[in-house]
């Protein structure tokens, strides 16, 4: 980005109540068996940091399989430029309409904090009728503290975030051209041709 973000307002974090009543909880989907996003595997409270030639693999790939049947349904939050740098120019073959609403699409990373926003405010009154976990795709750069501020303010909300590039405020992890150095189950890195092939027949 070329400009910083501004500080997080308080005006969040001064209308949502000290505590709310539930987390939010993963709900398997009607008639399949039920696994948790692969993205899981890299969780951590503030954010993941993911680093390495084979950084690109592992986001398409986790993008991928939040959209795959049978595993715990998730909202996609990401910025379109991180989309087509994903995707490269393959990306007009890549079936993106069809994975809405779950495919929540952002201008910049100062919308996706927005947009987080709005989601813990919606929790908290009970607009959101199917809460769900958000598996937030970006890239911070130079406004990791403001993100970090973010994540920090909407720790009730169940936000699972992998950035790329180092994250000074949690782990890093190397991955290599061929994957993790420890690899989790299930984790092939998937290259543009195949990870548009596999979003194409997931719904």
């Amino acid at each position: 980005m070329n400009r910083m973000l501004k500080p997080l307002p308080h005006r969040l974090v001064s209308r949502l109540p000290h505590r709310m009543a539930r987390r939010l909880q993963p709900q398997p989907s009607t008639g399949t068996t039920f696994r948790p996003l692969l993205a899981r595997t890299f969780t951590y409270p503030q954010g993941t940091g993911l680093l390495g030639p084979g950084t690109d693999g592992l986001l398409r790939t986790v993008f991928v399989d939040a959209f795959t049947l049978g595993t715990e349904s998730a909202e996609v939050l990401v910025t379109r430029s991180h989309l087509e740098e994903l995707f490269d120019e393959d990306l007009h073959q890549t079936p993106f309409d069809r994975l809405r609403p779950s495919l929540h699409l952002v201008e910049t990373l100062e919308d996706a904090i927005e947009h987080l926003e709005e989601r813990a405010l919606w929790d908290v009154t009970g607009e959101s009728a199917k809460p769900q976990p958000t598996l937030w795709l970006a890239i911070p750069g130079p406004d990791a503290d403001v993100v970090h501020r973010t994540l920090t303010a909407l720790t009730e909300l169940d936000i699972i975030a992998l950035f790329e590039g180092p994250w000074p405020y949690g782990p890093t992890h190397l991955i290599d051209a061929d994957g993790p150095r420890q690899l989790p189950s299930r984790t092939t890195l998937l290259p543009v041709h195949e990870a548009i092939s596999r979003l194409s027949a997931a719904h």
